[in-house]
C-alpha cells in the first residue's frame, strides 16, 4: 500500500496537496473581511453609501437600533469576499458603544469539497459616521424638475378628490424612491384653486401626471423653462404640467344626448354613468360617440332627501320632502327592491320633474 506523506506544517496525516483537514482550512479560508470598517449613512433618512453611490433604506424601523442593524447588513454585504461557495453567515454583537459596534461574524462552510463543514469567526468593528445623502440634500436645498398644477374646470376642487390626488402622490413616490434619487416632492401647497406640487424627478413627474390624466378624465398641457445646462453641456429643463379635471367630477348630473343621467364612477378612461329616465347604468370613454353629447348639468349638492311616507301594492308611493316637506307621488315602479315606509331616498328635479336616484345594489351595466 502506498505511504501518505505527512502534512508539510504540522505533521499529521496529509489530505489534500501535502496538508491535513485544519492545515488546508486554515490556508484557504472562506471569507475575506476587514477591520475596521467605516459606515456611512444619511442623518436624516438612513441611506447607506455603498460603492457606486447611496443606498436607500426602504422600510421603516420601529426604533435606531433595528436601522442600525439594517444599516450594518448592508455594509457587511458588500465588504465581505466569498473566497468559496455555500458559506452560511450569521452574526454575533459583542459590545456596542455611541458610534461603534464590535461583532463576530461566523462563518460555516467547506474550504474544499472533499473537507467536511468547518466555522471560522471573524472579529469586526464597525465605526458609524453620518452625512447627508444625495437625495437629501437636493430635497432640503429645494431641487425640482416638474411643476405639477392641478386644477378644476369651472370649480374648486372637491374634498374627495384633493384626499385621493395626494394619497396618489405619496404612494407612487414611494414606489419610485428606492429606484429614483430625485423620488421626492419638494413641496405640495393648497389655495382655493387647486394644488401645486414640487417634485424632484422629471420622470416621477410625468408618470404621475399620466396617472391623473387617465384616472380623471382630464386635459393636460405642459410648458417646459430652460433653466440652464449641465456638466456635459446638456440643456436643463423645468417643466410644468397643467393637469385640469372636468366640470364634473362623481356623484354630479350631466346630459349624455339630452338625457339627465348621474356620474356614478369614473375610473381610468371611463365614466359610469346613470340614465336617470331609462334607469340603466352605461359606461363610456372619450372615443366614443357619447362623449360628444356629455354637458354638465348641476352638481351633487342639488340632490333632495325625500322620505317614503306610504306604500299601497299596486299605487303610486307617497314621499315627503325632508326641507320643506311637500308631498310627491311616485310610481312604485321606479323604486328598485323593497319600499320600505319610514326609509329615505333621494332624488333631484330638473325642469319640474323628479327623477329617484340610483340605489348601491342596481347592477343593470351597459357598455359604450
Amino acid at each position: 500500500m502506498p505511504v501518505t506523506a505527512p502534512c508539510y506544517i504540522c505533521g499529521k496525516k496529509s489530505v489534500i496537496d501535502g496538508l491535513c483537514a485544519t492545515c488546508y482550512d486554515e490556508g484557504h479560508p472562506l471569507i475575506e473581511i476587514s477591520t475596521p470598517l467605516t459606515l456611512l449613512a444619511c442623518k436624516k433618512c438612513g441611506a447607506i453609501k455603498v460603492p457606486g453611490g447611496w443606498r436607500k433604506v426602504s422600510s421603516r424601523y420601529e426604533s435606531p437600533e433595528e436601522l442600525a442593524d439594517y444599516q450594518i447588513d448592508i455594509v457587511l454585504q458588500n465588504e465581505i469576499k466569498y473566497l468559496v461557495d455555500d458559506v452560511s453567515i450569521s452574526l454575533e454583537e459583542i459590545r456596542k458603544l455611541d458610534r461603534v459596534t464590535h461583532l463576530v461574524i461566523q462563518a460555516i462552510g467547506k474550504s474544499h469539497e472533499k473537507l467536511p463543514l468547518h466555522e471560522e469567526k471573524y472579529p469586526v468593528e464597525i465605526r458609524f459616521s453620518y452625512g447627508t445623502c444625495d437625495t437629501c440634500g437636493m430635497l432640503s436645498g429645494g431641487y425640482y424638475e416638474v411643476t405639477l398644477q392641478i386644477r378644476a374646470d369651472g370649480r374648486e376642487l372637491n374634498d374627495t378628490e384633493r384626499r385621493d390626488i395626494e394619497k396618489l402622490v405619496t404612494n407612487m413616490t414611494v414606489a419610485k424612491y428606492t429606484s429614483d434619487d430625485k423620488a421626492f416632492v419638494t413641496s405640495m401647497t393648497e389655495d382655493k384653486y387647486g394644488l401645486d406640487i414640487l417634485i424632484g424627478s422629471e420622470n416621477l413627474g410625468k408618470t404621475i401626471a399620466d396617472e391623473l390624466e387617465a384616472r380623471y378624465l382630464a386635459e393636460r398641457k405642459e410648458n417646459y423653462k430652460l433653466i440652464g445646462e449641465d456638466k456635459t453641456g446638456k440643456r436643463k429643463y423645468r417643466i410644468t404640467i397643467l393637469i385640469r379635471l372636468p366640470r364634473f367630477s362623481v356623484g354630479d348630473f350631466v346630459l349624455v344626448d339630452e338625457r339627465p343621467c348621474q356620474i356614478l364612477a369614473m375610473t381610468r378612461n371611463n365614466l359610469t354613468c346613470f340614465d336617470l329616465k331609462s334607469r340603466a347604468r352605461f359606461t363610456m370613454n372619450p372615443q366614443s360617440a357619447r362623449w360628444r353629447t356629455l354637458q354638465f348639468l348641476t352638481p351633487q349638492s342639488e340632490s333632495r332627501e325625500f322620505m317614503i311616507v306610504t306604500h299601497v301594492y299596486g299605487q303610486p308611493v307617497q314621499i315627503m320632502d325632508s326641507t320643506n316637506f311637500v308631498i310627491t307621488y311616485v310610481d312604485e315602479d321606479l323604486f328598485e327592491g323593497e319600499i320600505n315606509t319610514g326609509s329615505k331616498i333621494f332624488g333631484v328635479v330638473f325642469e319640474d320633474r323628479l327623477y329617484l336616484l340610483p340605489t348601491q345594489n342596481q347592477n343593470n351595466e351597459n357598455e359604450v
